[in-house]
């Protein structure tokens, strides 16, 4: 049997991790800059969510759609806690690409209308729907046809597709969501940083203004942070930096720390509007072991003040990303929020980029790099501690020069 490979693989085996570590078949040690694919945010091998796996595997995984459980309560309890009080409906689910899928059916079942609003460069996950509205999927011949789809522009202001420079009066690039039609768009879905597609951080107000448009056009609001949520830009949700609360919320990748574990979050009154109209029910629905890994995650990042510590070592990062930037010319832009950071590299330095990348890893640090964007991405566990940084600093600067002096223009 041979493992086939849909995507790229890298020929390294990683046997084990420790902390943000981890370590190939040969000894050789990584420092993880991305925390697996952004959701091991406890490091790896953490004793209390180890020890949260063990308990739980050894008494009750998964007892069937038809049943909830006690471990379940306790997820939504710590959920409760961090989320603000119109949020309170859940279900707890597998993946962060189901959670999208399922939070349209909730909009569409809540709204009756069709036409869904989507900002371009997005990307809503893996699954046939939430991958067909993402900039990913728009030319995949194998996905279905959308009917109708709203894309909005992308908020990038430093480089506006509208040609306009910052501030700019209302946000013209919402503009085309002010003019529709109440009653026809279901729902606008969005990441208040666009992870996939760059990491572009909104400017101030954007979230406001989407929120104000949403509820004019009679949309549903969705915010899409399954990278963002649980304390990645440095609040419990990307969300509360426009102080604003989605119709709907979707959680993944954080919330297992590493296990697959993600939730769609609503209010009484969508859950209302879906009464008798939507059904929804999957194998791994309101599981058990989910709920004990969810209620724990919550508990670990609550108690270990991690996303206080996202917050100020993203911070951290940034400013030394900044402060390189400033000697390095082929560094565009360094945009980021709380843990999760861009480096843009010229334009004319792009194809560089791969060169930078594979440099890093083989000099023992993981990260990512889309030529697309040109835009190396960083995702670090909230545990990692500031002399870690400070070596992948030391680490990017002097393969930066080194490819440059190698590569010149």
């Amino acid at each position: 049997m041979r493992l086939w490979q849909t995507h790229v693989l890298e020929d390294i085996t990683l046997v084990r991790g420790a902390g943000c570590t981890v370590w190939d078949a040969a000894g050789k040690p990584y420092l993880d800059l991305l925390a697996g694919t952004w959701c091991n945010v406890l490091g790896y091998g953490h004793p209390r969510w180890v020890a949260a796996v063990q308990s739980q595997v050894g008494k009750l995984a998964h007892v069937g759609a038809a049943f909830s459980a006690d471990e379940v309560e306790e997820a939504l309890v710590k959920l409760r806690e961090i989320l603000p009080p119109a949020l309170d409906r859940a279900v707890l689910l597998n993946t962060g690409s189901e959670a999208v899928e399922l939070a349209l059916k909730m909009a569409r079942a809540a709204t009756g209308a069709d036409e869904v609003a989507v900002i371009e460069q997005g990307y809503y996950g893996a699954t046939t729907y939430a991958l067909a509205l993402s900039e990913a999927g728009r030319a995949a011949s194998y996905l279905p046809h959308l009917g109708h789809v709203l894309r909005l522009p992308v908020p990038m202001c430093r480089r506006c597709p509208m040609g306009l420079s910052w501030p700019c009066d209302g946000f013209p690039c919402l503009d085309a969501l002010a003019d529709a039609e109440p009653g026809h768009v279901v729902a606008v879905i969005y990441e208040p940083v666009l992870g996939a597609g760059g990491i572009i951080v909104p400017p101030p107000g954007y979230g406001t203004r989407l929120r104000d448009l949403a509820t004019h056009c009679g949309a549903l609001l969705i915010a899409e942070e399954v990278t963002t949520g649980m304390g990645r830009t440095g609040r419990w949700f990307a969300f509360e930096h426009d102080a604003i609360v989605p119709d709907i919320l979707v959680i993944g990748k954080a919330i297992g720390a590493g296990l697959p574990v993600s939730a769609v979050v609503t209010t009484g009154e969508v859950e209302a509007r879906c009464q008798g109209v939507l059904r929804h029910v999957q194998s791994h629905q309101n599981d058990p072991f989910s709920g004990r890994i969810a209620a724990a995650v919550v508990a670990i990042l609550q108690e270990e003040g991690l996303v206080e510590q996202a917050a100020g070592h993203g911070a951290y990062l940034l400013d030394g990303l900044r402060e390189l930037q400033s000697r390095c010319a082929w560094i565009w832009d360094v945009r980021g929020q709380g843990l999760m950071a861009g480096v843009e590299l010229e334009p004319d330095r792009a194809a560089q980029g791969v060169t930078v990348r594979q440099r890093l890893l083989d000099s023992g640090f993981i990260v990512d790099y889309q030529p697309h964007t040109a835009t190396l991405r960083l995702f670090p566990p909230y545990i990692i501690a500031a002399p870690e940084i400070d070596r992948f600093l030391t680490a990017f600067e002097e393969t930066l020069f080194d490819v440059g002096k190698a590569s010149p223009v």
